[in-house]
């Protein structure tokens, strides 16, 4: 057999092997949608996957490490919209920071959902990471409160550390309710922004609070 007939075998394999994992861990977070994480077995997956359960050890390992690669597939795809917003307006920096992240998640719902449970209840997200996505949220956050105080949107009665942290918090108990099917992207949408507002006018100027009351009166009125 020749060099050539060798390299075009391996690279056939290889391909074959790629396509394989691609669509189990398709399965996979199917999966862990559909019945949670903790029914989420290896024997169901093969079973479905038309697989063996060795086969999967084999081109995963352990049910930790298929954990594991959903959430370093998807904090590669949220590293994207996690770019410096434009800062001048705190209520736009909001808005297409959020519009922005359900855009994302919108494309591939299952997937993302799939990923934050299985990174949440597996714990493998670093929240204290200095690199991690969550502590790029918490500093975009407190980069656009430090802002606002300097544009005289906030008054600077509360410290910008402290609001950013009720950001922050906000859009994580959204997402934990939809991640758990709770509501759904638009649900989402309107419980972040209705906390972004309410902890802006914690210390609001006057001009701004007037606004933010109208935008949550809006935000309000259109949700329902």
């Amino acid at each position: 057999m020749s060099v050539q007939a060798v390299q075009r075998g391996t690279v056939a394999r290889q391909a074959n092997k790629l396509r394989r994992r691609s669509n189990i861990l398709n399965i996979a977070r199917e999966l862990i949608c559909a019945r949670g994480f903790d029914d989420f077995t290896i024997s169901e997956l093969a079973n479905i996957a038309e697989v063996t359960i060795p086969t999967i050890h084999n081109l995963f390992g352990k049910k930790i490490d298929i954990f594991q690669e959903l959430v370093e597939e998807m904090v590669i795809r949220i590293q994207y919209v996690l770019v410096q917003p434009d800062l001048k307006d705190p209520i736009d920096t909001a808005e297409t920071f959020i519009d922005n992240l359900l855009a994302l998640y919108k494309q591939d719902e299952s997937f993302y959902r799939a990923a934050f449970l299985a990174g949440e209840r597996a714990k493998l997200f670093e929240h204290g990471s200095p690199t991690g996505i969550f502590r790029k949220s918490l500093s975009i956050a407190n980069e656009v409160c430090l802002k606002a105080r300097e544009n005289g949107y906030l008054l600077g009665r509360v410290d910008q550390e402290v609001l950013a942290k009720q950001l922050f918090s906000g859009q994580r108990l959204a997402r934990h309710d939809w991640i758990n099917g709770y509501i759904d992207l638009a649900e989402y949408r309107t419980q972040v922004l209705t906390a972004v507002y309410l902890t802006f006018l914690a210390d609001a100027s006057a001009t701004f609070s007037e606004t933010l009351h109208n935008k949550i009166k809006t935000l309000l009125q259109t949700s329902n």
